[in-house]
């Protein structure tokens, strides 16, 4: 498994970053990551001449902004001013803190991916067995369709039904493994996107994994949305340990929806871990919180923290018509893509 996890390491840089002899990486870790990818990672820069530096930090006691309080920020943001590339395997991920924000800010060269809290199984799952020339053909087809679409309706048989309209202008984000440009980038797998958020209504139902509060919950979390807000949230424990997380910043933000996307990657299974779940096959996620100045240009929308929630097995209907029906490609432009992408 060692040799195993250094040869996918050794792909995430090379073919994803496009890393070239010389160029510094910067490894950042927290006492919640997994050491054995972080060492993974060392040795595959260390065989394709790449010059690294690993960062080791407390785990925060909260992610993006909220991690401001007990990160060591000027220390992170002076390694990686000098940084070519970021691998970010904290657990509480740094990426939407002040730190990141003045780095990403003023390291214009600077190719970041965020993996946070990644495992030696999920790299194997999400980037070793993956086939990205399919990946990004059936990604980038998919975000033109989405980019043209009015309005759409997402269904699961454990009882969510939301509706919303686009903002054509807005960004779709990509996140197809492509790395190898100045900026942020997730685990490859996703497309992202913020609507127009009054349009918003309906109920969510989450049987994924909700971060940073909790894995896969025992009982789906429902959510009622009005206008864009989270009015209701109800469920089993999870939900009311959601719904406490979301009240405690006393923000009004926090119940608002940041963003929803679609999960495209073959090889992610359900895991309790957002990273991955979020991008399963046929699953949707919506967020609550902060927005990204990349999803809604130019500065986004501050927050106090941000969550990420997933459904699986979802029927999405763009413009009245089918694409995922429980999870599976229904149309017909896009079923032999599909099929190409799910091949092992």
């Amino acid at each position: 498994m060692k040799n195993e996890l250094v040869q996918i390491a050794q792909k995430l840089l090379r073919d994803l970053y496009e890393m070239k002899q010389g160029e510094l990486l910067v490894i950042t870790a927290d006492t919640l990551s997994d050491a054995e990818v972080v060492k993974a990672t060392e040795e595959a820069a260390q065989l394709l001449g790449i010059q690294w530096a690993t960062l080791w930090i407390q785990a925060p006691g909260g992610v993006a902004v909220a991690a401001d309080k007990d990160i060591p920020g000027d220390g992170i943001s002076a390694l990686l001013m000098r940084a070519d590339a970021w691998a970010e395997y904290n657990k509480m991920w740094i990426y939407g803190s002040s730190a990141y924000n003045e780095v990403m800010k003023n390291n214009k060269k600077l190719r970041h991916m965020c993996l946070t809290g990644a495992t030696g199984d999920l790299l194997t799952h999400c980037i070793g067995d993956i086939r990205y020339d399919a990946l990004q053909i059936f990604g980038e087809k998919l975000a033109a369709k989405i980019s043209q679409a009015r309005s759409m309706r997402m269904i699961t048989a454990k009882g969510m039904d939301i509706r919303f309209e686009n903002k054509k202008e807005r960004p779709i984000l990509k996140e197809l493994g492509n790395a190898g440009k100045p900026g942020t980038n997730m685990l490859p797998g996703q497309i992202a996107w913020t609507p127009c958020i009054e349009s918003v209504n309906g109920t969510l139902v989450f049987d994924g994994a909700l971060a940073p509060v909790c894995g896969v919950p025992e009982e789906p979390v429902k959510i009622t949305v009005k206008d864009g807000k989270a009015v209701e949230v109800t469920g089993g424990a999870e939900a009311e340990a959601y719904d406490r997380w979301l009240k405690s910043f006393g923000h009004p933000q926090m119940f608002g929806i940041s963003h929803t996307g679609l999960g495209i990657n073959p090889g992610a299974v359900l895991s309790g871990d957002i990273l991955q779940d979020q991008r399963v096959w046929g699953s949707v996620t919506w967020a609550f919180g902060s927005i990204g100045g990349n999803l809604v240009p130019p500065d986004g929308v501050a927050g106090p923290s941000h969550s990420d929630c997933v459904a699986l097995d979802a029927t999405l209907i763009i413009d009245g018509r089918e694409f995922f029906r429980h999870g599976e490609v229904v149309d017909e432009e896009f079923t032999e893509l599909a099929r190409k992408v799910r091949e092992q």
